[in-house]
């Protein structure tokens, strides 16, 4: 098939009509994709370096769910601590009870005294563990500290409780009984103890023997064999049962810290259990801060268990746990100065990668409101074209017509 011939005007426009079509499509293609730049055979330059800008925030972008995560553990372990700082405030407040209570001073146990079998109201006193009920009427003495001395008349049908009753109205003086754990079931303790701070001296009347029998020479305050008259009993030398009780309760909570600080984890990391967390924050790894946790059970706090025998020993308690507190809240200050670094980090990795991504968009995007100009007027130029066009073939008409 032979060629078509066209004349110079006529090729001319139609070149002009296709490069404008071309022009045409390609804005129309910006119009809908909204970017100038759409591969690099628009504009390499441009497009490349939109492309690392991009990649730079896709690289910050994975880094975030990181520095969330750990933001998450810091503040598990923040709030483990103000958890363990009332437990160790409640510690606190027993081992100040148990030092009130310290300061009742001399505190003994008698370990003979029983009911009587009939009616199981009567003293019944068995001298040094051999036996022997209080048959006649005997007396003893009691001195609080420098207090007056008061003289007690035990006789064989004597009450336990007047006898607590007539101790109780000495000042100074607290008595009560209770169970006897080695004797049979009945079978009772009358302990006594000062509730000044003073020392308490016994003292039989005469040749008798009733502390003794009442007591327990072979108790727990006289030394066996000791001599029976003049028995000083020390203030602070023998534990009291109330402090004995305080002393269950403050290891109570010993435990409790032990148990609560495995439960004070986030998602495997737990900071007062000893781990390691690290916290990345730029792509290339060169910029990181890795925050060491410590064991915050009662041993790492410094927390041993409780001693009240003695206001000293109490004292000693007490100082751990003035350490732990102060190591508590040094731990807390640590823990949020490194939940702010952090927290600052993941805010300004945040508005970095919409830096970066406001940036590779100014490298690539389309101005509309230009495309939309350039197409409108692409548009009037095809129409001009094509009237360009109609006129060239009007000289090939004219032929035509001759031959009409």
């Amino acid at each position: 098939m032979s060629e078509v011939t066209l004349t110079a005007a006529m090729r001319a426009n139609l070149l002009s009509l296709q490069s404008t079509a071309s022009l045409m499509g390609q804005t129309q293609y910006r119009l809908a994709t909204g970017n100038k730049v759409n591969s690099a055979l628009d504009n390499p330059t441009s497009f490349f370096a939109a492309q690392s800008l991009n990649n730079r925030a896709s690289d910050l972008s994975s880094l975030l769910d990181g520095m969330g995560q750990n933001i998450q553990v810091l503040k598990a372990a923040s709030q483990g601590i103000e958890s363990l700082l009332k437990l160790v405030n409640t510690a606190k407040a027993v081992a100040h009870t148990a030092q009130a209570e310290a300061t009742g001073g001399a505190m003994f146990t008698g370990s003979e005294v029983r009911f009587d079998a009939v009616g199981q109201a009567n003293i019944v006193g068995y001298d040094g563990g051999s036996g022997g009920a209080i048959t006649a009427a005997q007396q003893f003495t009691m001195q609080v500290g420098s207090g007056p001395v008061t003289t007690f008349t035990i006789g064989a049908s004597e009450t336990l409780q007047s006898l607590l009753d007539q101790l109780n109205m000495i000042d100074g003086i607290s008595a009560t009984t209770i169970e006897d754990p080695l004797g049979a079931q009945g079978d009772v303790n009358i302990q006594i103890r000062t509730t000044n701070g003073e020392n308490v001296t016994f003292d039989d009347v005469g040749a008798g023997t009733l502390i003794d029998d009442i007591f327990g020479g072979d108790g727990t305050f006289l030394v066996p064999g000791a001599s029976i008259a003049g028995v000083v009993q020390v203030a602070a030398t023998v534990t009291p049962t109330d402090r004995v009780a305080l002393e269950k309760q403050y290891n109570d909570l010993i435990t409790q810290i032990n148990e609560f600080i495995t439960d004070t984890g986030y998602r495997g990391k737990n900071l007062l259990n000893g781990d390691v967390m690290r916290t990345q924050f730029n792509e290339d790894n060169s910029s990181s801060m890795s925050v060491t946790g410590m064991v915050r059970d009662a041993a790492g706090l410094g927390m041993l268990a409780a001693n009240f025998g003695t206001s000293g020993t109490i004292q000693t308690n007490l100082d751990e746990i003035t350490s732990a507190l102060d190591t508590l809240r040094s731990d807390g200050r640590s823990y949020g100065n490194a939940l702010a670094v952090i927290t600052t980090r993941q805010d300004f990795t945040k508005n970095l990668i919409a830096t970066l991504k406001d940036g590779a968009t100014a490298l690539t995007i389309a101005d509309k409101n230009e495309e939309g100009a350039n197409l409108l007027s692409l548009q009037t130029s095809q129409q001009l074209g094509i009237q360009a066009l109609a006129l060239a073939s009007e000289a090939n008409q004219s032929v035509l017509r001759l031959f009409q």
